[in-house]
């Protein structure tokens, strides 16, 4: 573990840290372009800069290695003028574009000008250079003015994706990106080369012109899109979500997120979302408010016993979960969550970055948690035999099986927690209103079994409420002691207590980068982390 000072910090690293590295896990800020903790070193900006003791020259701190006794500065007088007239020679030709580029408000450029510029040009120059300024690349849009040529772009396509759609052309001051056919980016990670573009010169054409960043606030949450749980931030503004964007979790998706998971934001403000409970009452619906709903369910659930079959959602958080399968308990009756056997998809990739075929977040818990107890096939049965009096589901994933309609049929009362309006509810005859995820704090378990955390990013419509709170809200009209709970915090306290493998966690020790837990006997063994 060799020793080192920096900036006056003497640090101790491991080998093969690079200074860049030591430099920001110790908080130090080293100014760069093309350096990008998940991309292989390049070092062609030269703003990374540094002067080490003994050094015939100034080093670059992407690229040098941490040895034992070396003495770096990165803010020398040496190093502070190689950051200045870096920025001069990058600024030259660039456009002025700020007033109207997405990129304001987090771009390098700007942010490092400010922090080691602040320099009167001394270069005259009467001709800018010209480059391309409206490329549609599909869902990114090209600005080639803007472009300081980091190629952090052409790595990504290189390293991550392996497509290698990106290429630099021309020579000079007349070079720049362009992608190898000037045709458009056609993967499901185009997103992330707006993310690691320093500057302007790639956007995203979803979010541009949409939106200035500084009036966005930015949540702690985890992707719901598919069983890798790729961390993310929610960006909202208003109480609306305006965008999704990767968090760097290096043991899930270290920088990045699929494009299918950024435009899940374009589910949670829409006209479909179910914002109140209705119940049927012979061919028509009546809306009705939410504790009547939960009191003509609680009623049902009453009267029907341990005739009722219950089915939880590999959608919901573990706390839903938790506090479904209490419920389930204090009724009695079957429970089971594997409608269309969503745990056969937990660890099936459907491409070798992100995705996987197992399109809900939380799986894993459910198996975690017990629910995978009587069998979907069984339930059908009973309720195609007149068994099941009463099925109440978690989400509406059964009522959208083909297979299940003519047993639903036959029950005589099917309560469903949805989000969104779809034909499927028909088949139900109560409906309650049900939160989404970036809707409700909680925790998800992932394909790897870490426990990961989310926050609460934006209020759920109308009545809509998590499902835990729903289920605590049948929990209390039955007495149970679980219903003192009043918090998702609360549950997953709880929940620790008495489900095997989650001991010792809560929210403190989960943070926001989750807890692995030790690998359930028998289960498939987990896939590498994205670009490994």
């Amino acid at each position: 573990m060799p020793k080192f000072t920096i900036d006056g910090k003497e640090l101790e690293v491991a080998p093969g840290t690079t200074v860049i590295q030591a430099a920001t896990e110790a908080g130090i800020d080293i100014p760069h372009f093309c350096w990008h903790p998940d991309l292989p070193v390049d070092g062609n900006c030269r703003m990374c800069l540094v002067e080490v003791e003994k050094a015939p020259k100034l080093q670059i701190a992407c690229n040098t290695l941490v040895s034992e006794g070396m003495v770096v500065h990165t803010q020398s007088p040496k190093a502070a003028e190689a950051h200045r007239t870096t920025l001069e020679m990058l600024l030259i030709n660039h456009p002025i574009d700020c007033p109207v580029c997405d990129q304001a408000g987090e771009c390098y450029l700007q942010d490092q000008y400010m922090d080691h510029g602040l320099h009167d040009s001394k270069v005259e120059i009467e001709h800018k250079v010209r480059k391309r300024k409206v490329a549609n690349l599909g869902p990114i849009m090209l600005d080639a003015e803007r472009c300081v040529l980091c190629s952090r772009c052409l790595r990504f396509e290189r390293e991550v994706t392996g497509t290698n759609l990106l290429e630099f052309k021309n020579r000079g001051n007349v070079t720049e990106i362009t992608t190898f056919d000037g045709g458009p980016i056609t993967h499901e990670y185009a997103g992330n080369l707006a993310d690691v573009c320093p500057v302007g010169a790639l956007l995203s054409h979803d979010f541009r012109f949409k939106m200035r960043v500084w009036f966005l606030e930015q949540t702690e949450s985890v992707c719901g899109g598919c069983s890798t749980g790729c961390n993310a931030w929610v960006d909202t503004r208003d109480g609306e979500v305006q965008r999704i964007r990767p968090r760097r979790n290096v043991e899930v998706n270290k920088s990045w997120i699929c494009d299918p998971g950024r435009m899940l934001y374009k589910q949670f403000h829409v006209p479909e979302r179910i914002s109140g409970a209705r119940a049927r009452r012979g061919a028509n619906w009546e809306g009705v408010a939410l504790e009547a709903a939960l009191d003509e369910l609680h009623a049902k659930l009453q009267e029907a016993g341990a005739a009722t079959a219950f089915l939880a959602s590999p959608q919901a958080s573990n706390e839903d979960l938790f506090a479904w399968k209490a419920l389930c308990e204090s009724v009695g009756g079957k429970l089971d969550f594997r409608v269309g056997n969503p745990q056969d998809r937990l660890h099936e990739r459907i491409d070798a970055v992100l995705q996987r075929a197992d399109r809900n977040p939380n799986t894993q818990g459910c198996i975690d948690l017990g629910l995978g107890r009587d069998g979907v096939d069984a339930i059908l049965a009973a309720c195609r035999s007149g068994a099941v009096k009463a099925l109440v589901l978690q989400g509406p994933e059964l009522l959208r099986a083909a297979e299940a309609q003519d047993a639903l049929a036959k029950v005589p009362f099917v309560a469903v927690m949805a989000t969104h309006e779809e034909p499927a509810l028909a088949a139900a005859h109560l409906v309650l209103p049900a939160a989404l995820w970036v809707e409700q704090d909680g925790t998800y378990t992932n394909y790897q079994r870490r426990v990961q955390r989310a926050k609460k990013a934006v209020p759920p419509p109308g009545d809509a409420k998590p499902r835990f709170e729903l289920a605590l809200g049948l929990l209390r009209r039955r007495g149970h002691a679980l219903a003192a709970a009043v918090s998702a915090r609360d549950l997953f306290t709880t929940l620790a207590k008495s489900v095997p493998g989650y001991a010792n966690l809560d929210y403190k020790a989960l943070g926001f980068g989750g807890r692995a837990l030790a690998t359930a006997p028998g289960a498939a063994a987990a896939s590498a982390p994205a670009g490994a």
